[in-house]
C-alpha cells in the first residue's frame, strides 16, 4: 500500500485547476486519524479509531471564485472536482476582493506525539471515573470523550505558497448533571486539549470546579425583582463573550457589511484599559495552536486589544481586500486574555449585588452588540459573598459596554490548550428574576 502523500495530492489539485483554465487556484488536504475512548452514563462504552480525509479545491477566474470539497483523492476524482470548481467560479459574480496568498517556499511543521498511548488513555479515563464517583457521588457523568487526533494538513496555491503540518493532540470533554432526590441540576460541561496525558483529566479545563458546583445546583431559584448589577464572568463564559466581540465588531461579516461599531476605530481605545486580548497560534503559551491560517499565510502572534486599544481586526484575506483594512496576521484564534492584579476571592468581595455567570444561554448578539439570555449554572452574589445558585434568571446588556465596564481581571487563569482565560468582573448588566 502506497504511503499517503498529502502534499503531492494538494499540488495535483492545484495543477488540475490550472489545466482546466483557472487563473489562480488553491487546495487543501486534511487527514485525521482519531482514536476515541467514550464513557456513557458513567461506564466505559466504546473505543474506536477512525480515519477521515478531505480535499478542498478553490478555483479563481476573472475575479470569480468557486469551491468544492471531496473525500476521494484518486486522479479522476481530482480532475472532475477541478472542473466543477471552475464551473462554479464561472457561474458566480465577479468580485475583485477574491485572491490567494503570495508565494512562499514549502514549510513543514511537526508537534505532539505520532501515536496515541492507548494504555495511558484507558488509565486516565478509568482514574477520572473513579475520582468522579468518590468525590461527587450526586453528580452523574452523562458523557465523556477522550480522544487522540493525529492530524495532517497540507496547503498549496498557484502562487507557490505551500504549508504542511503534522500534529498529535489529546482532547477531553465531560458533560454532567447532579441529582438529589427529585431535584436535578442543569447540565454543564467543560474540556481542554493538551499534547500529553501528564495531567489528570479532572484538572483539564474547569472540570473539577464545575462538577463541584453542579453538586450544589440541584435546587435553584430566581433572583427577586430586576436590578442593574455586576457580572463576574467565569473563564468558560468569558470565552463565549470574547467570541461575541469577534463576531460583532472584528470579523469579516461585521466589517464587510459595515455593521461593526468599531470599523473606523483601529488604534483607538474601545474597551477598559484593564483588558488585553492576544491571538497566539504560534505559542509558546498555547499548546493547541496552528502554524498557518486558512487563507494560506504563516500564522503570526498578534495583539487584538492591548490595554483597551484596538490593535487588529480579525479579517482574512478576502475581508481585508474587501474593506481596505489590514489582514489579521494570526487568523484571530488561539486567544489569550492577560491576567489582572486581583485575586478571584477579592473580586467576589467587591460585588455588592450581581451574578457569577458560569454559562450563558441566549442567541447571538444583535449587530450593535445587544445581548439577552438566561444565566445557567450560576450564582447570586450579595455583599461580597456567593449566596446561592440561581435559576430562571435573565441577564441583558451590550457586549461593548460590558467590556468598557470591566473593573477587575483575576490573576488566576484557566489553560484550555486552545485558549487561556481569567475571570472578569464588570458592572451595569440588567439582571431580572421570573
Amino acid at each position: 500500500m502506497t504511503e499517503f502523500n498529502g502534499m503531492e495530492l494538494t499540488r495535483k489539485a492545484v495543477d488540475a485547476m490550472k489545466a482546466a483554465g483557472a487563473d489562480k487556484a488553491q487546495a487543501g488536504v486534511s487527514r485525521g486519524e482519531q482514536s476515541e475512548l467514550n464513557v456513557d452514563a458513567g461506564r466505559m462504552s466504546l473505543y474506536r479509531t477512525t480515519v477521515n480525509v478531505s480535499l478542498g479545491l478553490t478555483a479563481h477566474t476573472g475575479g470569480r471564485k468557486g469551491s468544492i470539497s471531496i473525500n476521494r483523492y484518486d486522479d479522476d476524482s481530482i480532475r472532475q472536482a477541478a472542473l466543477e470548481a471552475l464551473a462554479m467560479a464561472r457561474s458566480s459574480e465577479p468580485d475583485p476582493a477574491n485572491d490567494i496568498s503570495p508565494g512562499r517556499p514549502l514549510e513543514r511543521f511537526e508537534s505532539g506525539q505520532a501515536r496515541p498511548d492507548d494504555a495511558a488513555m484507558y488509565d486516565r479515563l478509568r482514574e477520572f471515573i473513579d475520582w468522579a464517583r468518590s468525590t461527587y457521588p450526586k453528580t452523574k457523568l452523562e458523557q465523556c470523550v477522550l480522544h487522540f487526533n493525529r492530524g495532517e494538513s497540507f496547503y498549496a496555491n498557484s502562487n507557490g505558497a505551500e504549508f504542511e503540518d503534522h500534529s498529535g493532540l489529546y482532547s477531553f470533554f465531560a458533560m454532567f448533571t447532579s441529582k438529589n432526590g427529585i431535584d436535578t441540576s442543569s447540565f454543564n460541561y467543560s474540556g481542554a486539549a493538551h499534547r500529553t496525558l501528564a495531567l489528570a483529566l479532572k484538572d483539564w479545563g474547569t472540570i473539577d470546579l464545575l462538577m463541584g458546583q453542579s453538586a450544589e445546583q440541584t435546587k435553584v431559584s430566581p433572583v427577586s425583582g430586576a436590578f442593574s448589577g455586576d457580572i463576574l464572568l467565569t473563564p468558560d463564559c468569558l470565552g463565549d463573550f470574547v467570541g461575541y466581540v469577534d463576531g460583532v465588531y472584528l470579523g469579516d461579516y461585521a466589517m464587510i457589511t459595515g455593521n461593526s461599531p468599531w470599523k473606523d476605530r483601529l488604534g483607538e481605545a474601545v474597551v477598559s484599559p484593564l483588558l488585553t486580548v492576544r491571538s497566539e497560534p504560534d505559542g509558546p503559551a498555547i499548546e493547541a495552536g496552528y502554524p498557518y491560517t486558512g487563507d494560506g499565510f504563516r500564522a503570526e502572534n498578534c495583539p487584538i486589544i492591548e490595554k483597551g486599544v484596538l490593535k487588529n481586526f480579525s479579517l482574512g484575506l478576502y475581508g481585508s481586500n474587501k474593506t481596505g483594512k489590514p489582514r489579521c496576521p494570526s487568523g484571530g484564534g488561539a486567544i489569550v486574555v492577560e491576567p489582572g492584579d486581583e485575586s478571584l476571592d477579592a473580586m467576589i468581595r467587591d460585588v455588592k449585588r450581581g451574578i457569577l455567570l458560569a454559562r450563558f444561554s441566549g442567541g447571538s448578539p444583535s449587530d450593535n452588540g445587544d445581548f439577552s439570555g438566561v444565566a445557567k449554572n450560576s450564582y447570586l452574589i450579595e455583599n461580597g459573598k456567593i449566596v446561592r445558585p440561581v435559576g430562571e434568571t435573565m441577564i441583558a446588556g451590550n457586549v461593548a459596554e460590558l467590556f468598557k465596564a470591566v473593573r477587575a481581571i483575576s490573576r488566576e487563569r484557566i489553560d484550555y490548550g486552545s485558549a487561556i482565560l481569567p475571570w472578569l468582573l464588570a458592572g451595569g448588566v440588567s439582571i431580572s428574576g421570573k
